[in-house]
């Protein structure tokens, strides 16, 4: 069996960003593989809404940790922008980029960004098409309904053909577009495994009617992690700080597919198949199971909900990397 990668999400939104940067520099110290970046608006202390100017942060300060967006909102960007931004990121970080990308659901940012809900996923296609035309063909010229582009993108990215395109979310029309429009599908952390697996049965099977025989290699995985030095303080930390999360964000009127107000105020239901959360051995049974079941290859650790301190996340790395690392090395 491969070695299992390990990456993370830091502490992020309000200004976090010198405790964020902390965590990166010592991940990498200690041998995580990557660090990523989530993008929701208006969230007042959790969440920033660009993640690829953080990431342009991250970069100027590791050399070797994948840098990825998990997950930027097509949506709320122009493509030739985002084209260009993901290149420009690509070539500070030496070919280390990689794009999460998914349509969005939450009415209020498609309302702070002025842009259409209802119409986002034949918008979403529109430019998949234009920022993989610039990044590969150099020029574009474009006339679909939503975006008439005509010109070139300078530089292009170092990473051949193009970074890394993963799409996220759920849905089979979504399912289908990661499989015939993306190099990957990137699953949120709000699945359980059975959701999961069902997922990529769909996904598979629609890179195989699409004629795509090149094997995934990767089989990313977000989920949310708390890793403490008992099984009885993850779980306290669980209940202070995830489920202030799920019941303000998630139960809230987000609008998430899945996430809905029955679910996300009952942290036993919500940790059935879904968060790692518990001392070491318990963490480690919980990522033998997404490994042995799922197949998973990344796992990505989202470490950051409301109010968590930064000190126990800086413990939490040094805890995956002494305990969990060696057990899938």
């Amino acid at each position: 069996m491969a070695r299992l990668k390990i990456g993370f999400i830091p502490i992020e939104g309000g200004h976090y960003y010198k405790e964020s940067l902390q965590e990166v520099t010592r991940a990498e110290e200690l041998g995580f593989d990557s660090v990523w970046m989530e993008e929701h608006h208006s969230v007042a202390n959790h969440y920033w809404p660009s993640p690829l100017t953080v990431l342009a942060g991250f970069a100027t300060r590791t050399s070797r940790v994948m840098l990825g967006t998990d997950i930027a909102v097509a949506a709320f960007h122009h493509p030739v922008r985002l084209a260009e931004d993901v290149a420009m990121l690509d070539v500070m970080s030496a070919g280390r980029m990689t794009l999460g990308i998914a349509l969005g659901y939450k009415p209020d940012e498609f309302a702070l960004y002025g842009v259409e809900l209802a119409k986002r996923g034949a918008r979403f296609e529109e430019q998949l098409a234009i920022m993989k035309g610039l990044w590969t063909a150099g020029s574009v010229s474009f006339k679909g309904t939503y975006y008439t582009v005509e010109g070139r993108l300078e530089p292009p990215p170092v990473t051949k053909p193009h970074p890394p395109l993963w799409i996220g979310g759920w849905g089979d029309l979504t399912l289908k577009r990661a499989a015939m429009l993306a190099d990957n599908w990137i699953p949120g952390p709000t699945a359980d495994l059975k959701r999961l697996i069902a997922g990529k049965k769909q996904f598979l099977e629609h890179r195989k009617a699409a004629g795509r025989t090149a094997p995934i290699t990767e089989w990313p995985l977000t989920r949310d992690l708390i890793i403490a030095d008992t099984d009885k303080k993850a779980r306290e930390l669980a209940e202070d700080h995830i489920m202030v999360a799920y019941r303000k964000e998630y139960a809230g009127g987000w609008r998430h597919p899945f996430i809905d107000a029955s679910i996300a105020t009952d942290l036993d239901k919500l940790m059935e198949d879904r968060f790692i959360i518990g001392g070491p051995d318990q963490c480690l049974r919980k990522i033998r199971r997404f490994v042995e079941e799922y197949g998973m290859t990344h796992l990505i650790c989202r470490t950051f909900f409301p109010g968590m301190p930064h000190a126990h996340i800086m413990r939490e790395l040094e805890l995956v990397a002494k305990e969990v690392m060696p057990a899938f090395a």
